[in-house]
């Protein structure tokens, strides 16, 4: 009986360190926690608006130059292997574009093993970028592949555990900072329509919102019925797959053939005579998609929690969809 007792007593002491050293690691865990999150900067914020200095319509090339000479990098998304080129016929049958998606890191890595499209750190800026070929051929050589796409993610928010557990406080940082950042950075903010709001650099005067604290259910919208930025999102998607709405395809016996239909023809026919030239218009434009949350110290202020921002231009939407053809579908 004394045997089992001392055993007994024992295990509740070694029951008692283990819970010590969790809660100590906890601690420690919460302190680290603590310095990782920092709210972003005005300049990080404007790194990110602007891309890290990319442009649509560069070749891979010239983006890697920029992103590279000041400490940053680009990764292929879809292998570790960047030389590793797919059959033309694997591509046709593609369920997906992650083969021609890279990111674009503002700092490196130093696991060369890790590719991924999420930050390394709190202070990477990520940038992904979807390209397309030229021409048929090489189809991982940077020279021949154009970016025709960009995204990007800020996350504005500690998460809700450094604010229950790490004691971290929400940033006071509404909608209407980041408008003010677009802004100064030469934007418009040319069209709003319920969840959906697109700038553009082309000039003109940005529309009035109403109160930006506010909810966004109460900003003043506009009367456009068609929204070219968030239409054409969805349309560049289907390029580089062999099923898909826009190149259309028919049966001859085994194989299926892409019956090529000019991009400004399939968009008017599918949506009504002259959409194309309306999306043309608008040039390049950013659409823009944002999560609010209440403020704790105002309930009549929303702060601004995350935002994705897409990056498009109709006329490379135009030269993309005939590049995918004529490197991947062209008989």
């Amino acid at each position: 009986m004394k045997n089992i007792l001392t055993a007994f007593l024992l295990i509740n002491l070694l029951c008692l360190n283990t819970m010590k050293a969790q809660r100590g690691t906890q601690r420690g865990q919460s302190a680290t926690s603590v310095k990782k999150f920092t709210a972003l900067s005005q300049e990080h914020i404007g790194k990110a608006i602007n891309l890290l200095g990319i442009k649509l319509g560069q070749s891979l090339t010239e983006a890697r130059k920029t992103v590279e000479n000041n400490g940053g990098e680009i990764v292929w998304l879809a292998s570790p292997d960047p030389e590793y080129t797919k059959s033309i016929r694997n591509l046709q049958r593609a369920s997906s574009i992650d083969y021609f998606e890279y990111a674009a890191h503002s700092t490196k890595n130093s696991n060369n093993k890790y590719v991924s499209h999420t930050p390394y750190s709190r202070d990477d800026i990520v940038i992904k970028l979807t390209v397309y070929p030229k021409s048929a051929g090489n189809l991982k050589n940077p020279d021949n592949l154009i970016i025709y796409k960009a995204e990007t993610y800020l996350g504005f928010q500690p998460t809700r555990h450094e604010v229950i557990y790490d004691k971290v406080e929400y940033v006071d940082y509404t909608y209407e900072d980041f408008h003010a950042v677009m802004v100064k950075n030469n934007y418009t903010l040319y069209q709003h329509q319920n969840a959906r709001l697109s700038y553009s650099k082309v000039g003109g005067k940005s529309l009035d919102i109403g109160n930006m604290k506010a909810a966004r259910g109460t900003w003043k919208g506009d009367n456009i019925k068609t929204v070219p930025s968030y239409s054409l999102t969805s349309i560049s998607a289907f390029f580089p797959k062999y099923k898909n709405n826009l190149m259309q395809t028919k049966e001859n016996g085994v194989d299926q053939v892409v019956i090529y239909k000019p991009l400004n023809d399939m968009i008017d026919d599918q949506q009504g005579q002259g959409t194309f030239q309306n999306y043309l218009k608008y040039g390049n434009s950013v659409f823009l998609d944002l999560i609010q949350r209440k403020s704790e110290k105002d309930p009549n202020i929303y702060l601004l929690n995350n935002l994705n921002l897409r990056y498009q231009d109709a006329s490379l939407m135009e030269d993309a969809y005939n590049g995918f053809y004529n490197a991947l579908f062209k008989m």
